[in-house]
C-alpha cells in the first residue's frame, strides 16, 4: 500500500513538472524581443503623407517649422504633429503573424486604418499601415512598406498615427504674438467697448473708465485666447455670414500687439457650438459656447479689486490722516545676530514703538479691502474720508486711498482711479478697529516695590 501510494506521488510531481514547463516553454514562445520597425530620429523626418479618417493630409517641414499643404494649407498642429512622429519612430514589432500573407484583406490592411509615409533626410523613406485589431483586441495588424509580411503593433499606436486633417492643422482660434501683446479691446452686444493697455508688465482698463487692471484676469483671458482650439470647421464660404450671426457679432475681440492686430469675431450659438471666424481667415469655424460667453463680462471683472496695491509683507511707511490729525508708521529694519523688524509711530511731535501684533493686524486688514462693486461716483456723504492712507511699499512704490462712508455703505477712492469701490462695511469697520488698537497708548506698568517697604495693613 504504502508504495503504490509512493509511485502515485510520484506520478502528480512529474506531471506537475512537466505542466510547468509547458506552460514555460509556451511562455517562451510567445515572449519575443520587440523588433523597432523603423531606424529613423523624429528631427531627421522632413515630409510625412497620411492617409487616415477618409482623406489624405501633407506636411512638410521648413527651416523647422511643420506646414500642413494638402488638402488645404496653413499651419501644422505641433503636438498633434510631434506625437505623429514619436507614435511613428518609437512603433515596435510586437510580433510577426505571417511571414508572408497571401491576402492582406483578411487582416484591414488594404483599407488601412492609418497609412502613414516619411520621407527624412539623405532620402530615406518609409512607410506603414494599421489595420484591424487582433480578436483579442491588445494589438493591431499591421505591414511595413510594400511587403507581405505581417505583424502586430500596441492598439494605442492608432492614436496617434491616425489622424485626419482637422487633427493634423493649427486649431487654434486666433493667432497672435503672445508675449507680445500690449493692448486690447472687447466689444460686445451693443455696450460700450472695453479696451485695456500693457506698459511693462502693468495692465490698465483705458474704456470705459480709466482704471488698475486685474492682471491675473487680463493675462487670463489672453491665455484663453492663445489656446483656445475650433471644435469644428463649419464653412470656407464667406457669403453668407448671416446664417452663423457673423455679419454682425454678438461680440468681437481684438489682440494688439505693436503696430498689428488680431480680431475674433463670434457669432450665434446653437446646439453646443458657437460659431466664430478670425478676419484674417477665410472661414468659418465652431468653438464651445463657454469660450463665447466669457467675451460678455463686464469691464468690472478686468478691474483690479484690492484698495491698496501694499501687502503686510511688502510696506515701509504709512501715514494715515483723520481730520486733522495726521499720524505717521515707519517700519525700522533689525539689526544684529536675531534681527527683528518694528514700527514706530509718529505724531504730535512725539515718536513710540508699535505694538508688534497690532500693527501687523492694522496692514493685513487695510490691505485685504477689496470692492465689492464699482460705482461712478461716492455718494456725496462720503465725498468727505473718514481716513486717507498714504503707503509706501516694495523699492519705490507709493500709493494713496481714501475711505469714505455713508451709513452702513462704504466706499475707498484712488486719485488714479475714475469712480469709486463700494467696500464691505464690516470690513472697513474691522480696519479702522485695528488703526484705534494700535493707536492706543501702551498700558501703564505697576511700579516696583521699594526695597524694605512695610507691606500694607489689611
Amino acid at each position: 500500500m504504502g508504495r503504490g501510494w509512493s509511485t502515485l506521488a510520484l506520478v502528480a510531481v512529474a506531471a506537475g513538472l512537466g505542466a510547468y514547463i509547458y506552460f514555460v516553454d509556451a511562455e517562451r514562445s510567445t515572449t519575443e524581443v520587440k523588433e523597432k520597425v523603423f531606424s529613423v530620429a523624429a528631427d531627421d523626418i522632413e515630409e510625412l503623407r497620411v492617409t487616415a479618417k477618409g482623406e489624405t493630409s501633407v506636411l512638410k517641414k521648413t527651416d523647422g517649422k511643420w506646414m500642413l499643404v494638402e488638402p488645404v494649407a496653413t499651419d501644422a498642429d505641433d503636438s498633434a504633429v510631434t506625437a505623429l512622429l514619436g507614435g511613428l519612430t518609437s512603433l515596435e514589432l510586437t510580433r510577426e503573424v505571417d511571414p508572408k500573407a497571401a491576402n492582406l484583406a483578411e487582416f484591414g490592411l488594404t483599407a488601412a486604418k492609418a497609412d502613414v509615409t516619411f520621407t527624412a533626410k539623405g532620402g530615406v523613406t518609409g512607410r506603414v499601415r494599421l489595420g484591424d485589431q487582433t480578436p483579442a483586441g491588445a494589438d493591431l495588424y499591421a505591414v511595413k512598406g510594400d511587403e507581405s509580411r505581417v505583424f502586430l503593433v500596441a492598439t494605442f499606436v492608432e492614436s496617434s498615427l491616425a489622424k485626419s486633417a482637422f487633427e493634423l492643422r493649427d486649431k487654434r482660434v486666433l493667432r497672435f504674438e503672445r508675449d507680445k501683446a500690449d493692448g486690447l479691446e472687447i466689444m460686445a452686444d451693443g455696450r460700450v467697448p472695453v479696451t485695456f493697455t500693457r506698459s511693462a508688465s502693468d495692465w490698465r482698463v483705458t474704456a470705459p473708465v480709466n482704471a488698475r487692471g486685474d492682471y491675473g484676469a487680463i493675462e487670463g483671458l489672453l491665455t484663453r485666447l492663445s489656446t483656445t482650439m475650433m471644435t469644428g470647421i463649419e464653412t470656407t464660404d464667406m457669403s453668407d455670414l448671416k446664417k452663423y450671426g457673423l455679419d454682425e457679432p454678438a461680440s468681437s475681440i481684438v489682440v494688439k500687439y505693436g503696430s498689428t492686430s488680431a480680431t475674433l469675431a463670434v457669432g450665434t450659438s446653437a446646439e453646443g457650438k458657437a460659431y466664430a471666424r478670425d478676419l484674417a481667415r477665410p472661414m468659418v469655424f465652431t468653438v464651445d459656447p463657454a469660450f463665447a460667453t466669457e467675451l460678455l463680462k463686464e469691464a468690472g471683472e478686468y478691474r483690479k479689486k484690492e484698495l491698496f496695491e501694499f501687502r503686510a509683507f511688502s510696506a515701509k511707511k504709512l501715514v494715515v490722516t483723520r481730520g486733522a490729525e495726521s499720524i505717521t508708521f515707519t517700519k525700522v529694519a533689525g539689526s544684529g545676530e536675531t534681527p527683528a523688524d518694528k514700527w514706530t509711530i509718529s505724531g504730535s511731535g512725539a515718536t513710540r514703538d508699535a505694538d508688534t501684533a497690532k500693527m501687523d493686524d492694522l496692514l493685513a486688514k487695510l490691505s485685504n479691502l477689496r470692492a465689492d462693486t464699482f460705482v461712478a461716483a461716492a455718494p456725496a456723504k462720503a465725498a468727505t474720508p473718514v481716513v486717507k492712507v498714504t503707503a509706501e511699499f516694495d523699492e519705490n512704490k507709493k500709493e494713496d486711498a481714501s475711505i469714505g462712508k455713508d451709513g452702513a455703505d462704504a466706499f475707498g477712492t484712488r486719485p488714479d482711479e475714475a469712480g469709486a469701490m463700494q467696500l464691505t462695511a464690516s470690513a472697513v469697520d474691522e480696519a479702522l478697529k485695528a488703526l484705534d488698537d494700535v493707536l492706543a497708548p501702551p498700558a501703564a506698568t505697576a511700579a516696583p516695590a521699594a526695597a524694605g517697604a512695610a507691606p500694607d495693613k489689611q
